[in-house]
């Protein structure tokens, strides 16, 4: 086995130009579909996170009616056990209680729909990333009556900015209209414009004294610290306060269910088609060297080398070329992914911005793990073996004595 290992090994340097455009294409197209698919999943992973720490988190408690209808009035029953049952338990990293309504965005030029979170800041800003989202202003640092942090698209859509008084409009408890001046103190920006333009946020306290009551909560969301417990601690919650409804974020968005599921789908499909491209070239590459080489092959079964011999040697001089062009493939492909990683790939010039009209940022860091080279690996070396077995196969068709006499 070992001479048949340098055999093999020797045979492919014995027409290095061939060898080495082989060894090249091989490898740049792994680096292609390396980096391609470290994009990928970048991509869908930052649209994951994004989604869990702008908007929904890990779980999500409401009152069952209120998912229905979405009046401010189906409050969480016993929100107060829950707030102390959660700041208790060592699985849950932080929690957010809110107050909801939907209502109306006025400035002098015109009038929106929006949805208002009536927030605690200290706790919404260990739950969600709104602080560190912000672009303009503060987050309810300044002293302000009224204050209300509004997203970049709302704020261009009425041509305002920080320090603007604009007016919010809803309904009370007792579905009375209740109208209020308030002034923008911070601009924030996230990857999902929709969202942007809806969602405006003020503290508790100042909706709560709009809606006459106290203790008005409506939705609690909350951050784990393992994204593991989520069932379990769903479950746990669901056994403890039966009269809530309790959710995990794939209820709440069944769309990032899917991108979890999708994300390994399609990075294993980019990659059999760019090894299966890579399987035809390479049994191109290797009947033509059947083909030059039936001379020398009718030579050595005549002399007594065995068909087995043959065929193994004919596989393993596939293998080396592939498995030398992976290796090299990569080897860029990773420097390529830790590089980038770093500092992102900005494809807003490709019509990226129109990326965020479903959630998604123009600027991607590629990520890959572990796992994802030892599938490739294994991947590699089948379609080495199985682009070498036909023109292995054409080898062993050779007759000896007619195989010596051709030129």
């Amino acid at each position: 086995m070992k001479t048949l290992l340098k055999i093999s090994w020797r045979n492919v340097w014995r027409n290095k130009a061939r060898s080495i455009v082989i060894i090249l294409a091989v490898g740049f197209g792994l680096w292609g579909g390396v980096f391609a698919t470290a994009l990928i999943n970048g991509l869908l992973n930052q649209q994951f996170d994004s989604s869990i720490t702008n908007d929904v988190s890990h779980i999500q408690i409401h009152n069952p009616e209120y998912i229905v209808d979405r009046e401010t009035s189906m409050t969480i029953k016993a929100h107060e056990e829950i707030s102390d049952f959660l700041s208790r338990h060592d699985k849950v990293k932080s929690f957010t209680a809110r107050t909801r309504a939907n209502g109306m965005f006025a400035t002098a030029s015109m009038t929106s729909g929006i949805e208002i979170y009536g927030i605690e800041p200290t706790q919404e800003n260990l739950t969600t990333a709104l602080k560190h989202n912000l672009i303009d202003g503060d987050y309810f640092e300044s002293v302000s009556r009224n204050p209300v942090l509004i997203g970049n698209q709302l704020a261009e859509k009425h041509k305002i900015g920080a320090g603007s008084r604009i007016v919010i409009t809803f309904q009370d408890l007792d579905n009375e209209i209740v109208s209020a001046s308030f002034r923008v103190v911070g601009i924030y920006r996230t990857s999902n414009t929709s969202n942007d333009e809806r969602n405006v946020y003020v503290k508790q306290a100042d909706i709560e004294e709009l809606l006459g009551s106290i203790g008005v909560i409506n939705e609690i969301a909350i951050l784990l610290h393992e994204i593991d417990d989520v069932d379990a601690f769903r479950a746990q919650l669901q056994n403890n306060f039966p009269a809530n409804e309790i959710r995990t974020w794939y209820e709440i968005s069944p769309d990032l269910s899917f991108i979890t599921e999708f994300s390994g789908i399609a990075m294993m499909i980019l990659l059999i088609i760019i090894l299966f491209a890579m399987a035809f070239g390479l049994l191109n590459t290797m009947l033509m060297t059947i083909f030059e080489r039936t001379r020398e092959l009718g030579v050595l079964m005549s002399v007594g080398m065995s068909k087995l011999r043959v065929f193994s040697m004919i596989i393993l001089e596939t293998t080396f070329l592939v498995v030398t062009g992976s290796i090299f493939g990569s080897v860029i492909g990773s420097l390529s992914v830790y590089f980038t990683s770093k500092n992102g790939v900005d494809i807003s010039g490709f019509g990226g911005d129109s990326l965020s009209d479903f959630g998604f940022d123009s600027i991607i860091y590629p990520t890959l793990d572990s796992l994802f080279f030892l599938n490739l690996a294994i991947l590699v070396l089948i379609t080495s073996v199985l682009a070498a077995i036909y023109p292995a196969y054409k080898a062993l068709k050779l007759k000896p004595a007619e195989a010596v006499r051709k030129e």
